[in-house]
């Protein structure tokens, strides 16, 4: 219970910093969406949650802009990161669901090509805020540790147009 009012404390401090967004175009309420994330991913500790949010706010803006060393980078850990993980092929950010976490295994496997995934994910950060890396967090280590993630963050309209055809 403590992790769940935690996780919506973070949460509530994060929205309420943030200028008003649209609804969701999923419909999803931000409360249903901490609980989900919460139920899926009981090890979670709060900066998890941050993590999330965080996404959702600046997608991949935080990350390299170079297509070339991006695809050195996913093919690096795709390399080195373990057969299966505890995550989904793909998941959808927190409340406004701007963006998408598509999971590395979808490369191993061969289902998305590293070049597509770096398109998407170069594309993604393009226009984005670069947000100060003072608030840049890495998931905790018993997220780490419980479900291995692997993934790059892609924008939502992106990943629904170009990668989810492939996946499904």
């Amino acid at each position: 219970m403590n992790r769940i009012i935690a996780f919506i404390f973070a949460a509530a401090l994060l929205v309420a910093c943030q200028p008003p967004q649209p609804a969701s175009e999923a419909g999803v309420p931000c409360a249903d969406a901490l609980m989900a994330y919460a139920d899926r991913y009981p090890a979670a500790e709060p900066q998890d949650l941050y993590k999330l949010v965080f996404q959702d706010l600046y997608g991949p803006g935080h990350l390299l802009t170079d297509s070339a060393a991006c695809a050195h980078y996913i093919n690096d850990e795709v390399g080195s990161m373990p057969d299966s993980n505890g995550m989904p092929d793909y998941e959808y950010t927190l409340c406004d669901s701007n963006f998408v976490r598509v999971n590395l295994l979808l490369v191993s496997r061969g289902t998305v090509g590293v070049e597509q995934l770096t398109s998407a994910v170069i594309r993604s950060a393009e226009g984005m805020t670069t947000p100060d890396p003072r608030f840049v967090l890495s998931h905790s280590a018993a997220f780490k540790a419980a479900y291995a993630p692997h993934y790059r963050i892609v924008r939502r309209d992106i990943f629904e147009n170009e990668i989810l055809p492939l996946i499904k």
